[in-house]
């Protein structure tokens, strides 16, 4: 009987060994689950932010397009403008205030373009 109680012990020992090893993969697959799924949410949360900043630098650059293709547009428009005025002997304060050119470019305009120098140019 010595043997057989011997056998039953080793037997006990190592089902004892199993189920300790299943329950410790247990609670490590457990906290490995947990810590997979707080990860993804942090990695949800961090690419909410960097989405909701790629949206505010994709607005911001949309209204600089915008503000820039405006400008280009008003660009040409207030030249044409400032030159007409020049033309037609306008002083330089109201070309400037008029069209949106500088001072230094309203009294240029009026210099090549006033009414004295067509006169100039002309010969009368």
């Amino acid at each position: 009987m010595g043997f057989e109680s011997n056998e039953m012990l080793f037997f006990a020992g190592r089902a004892a060994i199993l189920v300790v090893a299943l329950v410790a993969f247990a609670v490590a697959f457990g906290r490995w689950r947990r810590a997979g799924t707080r990860d993804m949410q942090r990695l949800f949360s961090v690419t909410e932010g960097l989405a909701e900043k790629l949206a505010t630098l994709e607005d911001k650059l949309d209204a600089r397009a915008q503000l820039s293709a405006a400008a280009a547009g008003n660009a040409p428009r207030g030249y044409d403008l400032a030159l007409r005025l020049a033309r037609n002997g306008a002083a330089v304060e109201e070309i400037a205030e008029t069209s949106g050119v500088t001072r230094q470019e309203a009294e240029l305009l009026a210099r090549l373009h006033g009414p004295d120098t067509v006169r100039l140019r002309t010969g009368t």
